[in-house]
């Protein structure tokens, strides 16, 4: 698959791409105007697939709440529409999230999980990346 073609039908489908790889392209998400992030990945190789990451984040969750805990809400939250909608679990680490100015001081930790589907065409794979991008992907503790 042509990275530059599948590229160019997300922008003109008004979907605002974050940055291209060979086989990979990272879907923008404006945090605010001058900052982006990229949970939403198409990826291309024999087959394109859809990819998405969401978390949860350590900073939010009482003092004492284990990892296992904060994926576990991650995947009692997201992984019922995903599957639902053709996604499998493919991926969950964690992410340190270090202060930009002592990056030997840890502001957070992110518990991540990665959702997975084949896209089938290029049509098919803009409508997962508008529900991908109109899914709440961080996940807070229960209210």
């Amino acid at each position: 698959m042509d990275v530059k073609k599948v590229k160019e039908q997300l922008v003109s489908a008004g979907i605002e791409v974050y940055r291209t790889r060979p086989t990979e392209i990272h879907v923008a998400e404006r945090v605010r105007l001058h900052i982006m992030d990229s949970g939403v990945r198409l990826l291309l190789g024999d087959e394109m697939r859809i990819s998405f990451t969401a978390r949860s984040q350590r900073s939010d969750f009482p003092e004492g709440a284990t990892a296992d805990e904060l994926f576990a809400r991650v995947r009692e939250v997201i992984g019922p529409d995903a599957k639902e909608r053709g996604y499998a679990e493919t991926w969950s680490g964690t992410t340190m999230v270090h202060d930009p100015i002592d990056a030997a001081k840890v502001l957070d930790v992110w518990h991540e999980v990665t959702w997975t589907k084949p896209a089938g065409d290029t049509e098919s794979a803009i409508d997962e990346v508008r529900w991908a991008l109109g899914l709440e992907r961080y996940v807070p503790p229960t209210r």
